[in-house]
């Protein structure tokens, strides 16, 4: 699924001449949907139109507010035409849904908008109709968001085992297994949860961790000094660091020691053994020291002196996607 969102002061539909919809300020949204997309892209799809920051507030700080925000109107068009793939000069629309089929899956999406925001702010044109649509562009601000790829399926050996062993640990490694998107999904909202309820006393718990991730993501720190943050936030919260490594690269763990959340062991890839915070929090200092020009993100191995690069897992990017819808609702 397919969407290009526009920032308008003012939008129309007319077919024929007769005007069929029309908002003041808001957002004019061309949906194209494609013959492979679900429920999940659709589910997506209204969730960014929903929660995009496009707006400025009231103080004029921009791009900190969405739609919802600000309760302004939203006009969706269908547009198959964002599916034209090119024959030479000639479009072809074959890899957009077809017809009835297509206008069902849109109008559900008119509904979930609808759901989660306010039926009578969401606007509409007229399906399969020949439409002028009219546009006064605020900005002008244009932003296209494709739903997600479904996450290919890991290859699993042909005598899976619960538990393997890293090449001279003693220490048991367990597996984890690739799972539907919807299960993962379930899961990264349970986990999202579970902060939320340890930290029911701060507020800010969700963008304190939002913040974390986002630092390693854009490379400003080290998933070593990642993993430190995540530990030093979750210190005492068994649950909450153990159940941490899922999100984190091959190689990379959390635990803690004698069922005591106070204990906790890091494992990296460099590393033979499991560090303690201080020994990690040693490592961390010593990278920072090491870290040639240009590398920032990246991981210097104490013993090697190489840089390894640990790159984002889709089970982060969603536990990042998640936590920016959850935090910013909450703003």
């Amino acid at each position: 699924m397919k969407v290009v969102i526009q920032r308008v002061t003012k939008a129309s539909v007319s077919v024929g001449g007769e005007l069929v919809s029309s908002i003041g300020r808001g957002l004019c949204v061309l949906v194209g949907i494609t013959k492979d997309d679900t429920p999940k892209e659709r589910e997506y799809i209204a969730r960014k139109v929903l929660n995009l920051r496009v707006f400025d507030d009231d103080g004029g700080k921009r791009w900190c507010k969405s739609v919802k925000d600000k309760q302004f109107e939203i006009l969706c068009v269908s547009q198959f035409t964002l599916y034209a793939i090119l024959k030479g000069n000639k479009p072809d629309f074959h890899c957009a849904m077809p017809g009835e089929k297509s206008k069902l899956f849109y109008e559900e999406f008119l509904q979930l908008l609808g759901k989660d925001y306010k039926p009578e702010l969401i606007k509409d044109g007229q399906f399969g109709a020949y439409m002028q649509v009219h546009i006064e562009n605020d900005g002008p601000v244009t932003i296209q968001i494709d739903s997600p790829i479904a996450d290919a399926v890991e290859e699993t050996p042909k005598k899976p085992s619960t538990l393997e062993r890293k090449a001279g640990s003693k220490t048991p490694i367990a597996v984890v297994k690739a799972q539907p998107k919807e299960r993962t999904t379930e899961k990264t909202r349970n986990y999202i949860k579970k902060v939320s309820s340890a930290f029911s006393e701060e507020p800010d718990c969700l963008a304190k961790l939002l913040r974390i991730l986002n630092n390693y993501k854009n490379k400003s720190t080290s998933i070593a000094k990642m993993m430190l943050n995540i530990c030093q936030n979750f210190i005492g919260h068994k649950d909450l660091l153990c159940g941490f490594s899922p999100f984190l690269p091959s190689g990379h763990s959390i635990s803690v020691q004698n069922n005591d959340a106070h204990q906790v062991r890091v494992q990296l890839p460099q590393s033979t053994i499991n560090m303690t915070l201080e020994r990690l929090k040693e490592h961390v200092d010593a990278t920072r020291c090491t870290r040639p020009e240009g590398a920032e993100g990246h991981v210097r191995s104490l013993s090697t002196g190489s840089v390894s690069i640990a790159t984002m897992t889709p089970q982060m990017e969603e536990l990042i996607e998640l936590l920016e819808t959850t935090v910013g609702d909450d703003d």
